[in-house]
This record gives structure tokens, sequence and C-alpha cells, in this order.
């Protein structure tokens, strides 16, 4: 992803409630007050497409059927909302 559009990114999910440690390709969301027993990692599988890779704690169903559905929705959106503002 464009260095630009990945600091919009960032600002996104931290502005709806996460925390984000990044490694590389991949980024893990710590919802903010449950930071030490819950988590979310996404990963960046294509130019700007990414994907829930694994999920623990509170957030655990968000690895799998149609809570993931759902967040990869919103990460998807998010992504689109990203590039639409660094290409301003």
């Amino acid at each position: 992803m464009e260095a630009k559009a990945k600091g919009f990114l960032l600002k996104k999910i931290v502005i709806n409630g996460f925390s984000v440690q990044e490694e590389a390709n991949r980024l893990i969301l710590r919802p903010r007050g449950a930071e030490a027993t819950t988590e979310v990692t996404i990963e960046e599988v294509e130019v700007n497409v990414w994907r829930v890779r694994s999920a623990s704690g509170r957030y655990a169903g968000f690895a799998r059927g149609s809570k993931r559905s759902y967040f990869e929705a919103y990460l998807s959106q998010w992504v689109a909302e990203a590039q639409l503002q660094a290409a301003e």
C-alpha cells in the first residue's frame, strides 16, 4: 500500500478505537482498554487488500465466519477512503 494512503488508513483505524502495532505487511490491532487481552491481526495479502489472519480474546470471533466478513468489509471501506484521501 502506498505510504500516504497507509498513513490515512492507520489514522482511520486509530479513530475507530484501536491501538496499532506494525510488523512488515501485518498490523496488530488492539482495542483500547483491552490491549493486554484482545487483538486482531490483519495482513495485506495483495496491494490494498487486507484480510484477518488471527484474533484472540473478546475478538476471537473476528477470525471466522460472519464477524470476519463484517470486519473485512469495514477494512475494505477504510482502505478505499484512505486511497481517496491520498489522491487529493
